[in-house]
């Protein structure tokens, strides 16, 4: 027997339910910090959610910069995509 909390994401999908969800803010001198942070944790199910003020006008490299130093998966929202727990 499954004992992980599951939920249904539409008809025949089944997903694995994130146990808790993570949200760090910084403002755009904190990737050090950032970096840092993230690289301590490690993988438990959680969602980690990080909001960096960003100039609007620039492109950026923070999931490149992120995941180097992190055993997790980095993704960037997009409006309208829903992320979904790895395995």
């Amino acid at each position: 027997m499954n004992s992980s909390p599951e939920y249904v994401d539409g008809p025949g999908s089944t997903l694995s339910a994130v146990s808790r969800v993570l949200g760090v803010g910084s403002s755009a001198g904190g990737l050090e910090a950032l970096q840092e942070f993230l690289g301590s944790l490690t993988p438990d199910g959680s969602a980690i959610i990080v909001a960096q003020h960003l100039a609007p006008d620039h492109d950026t490299l923070l999931v490149e910069l992120l995941s180097r130093g992190t055993p997790f998966e980095v993704e960037e929202a997009v409006t309208g995509v829903r992320s979904v727990p790895t395995s």
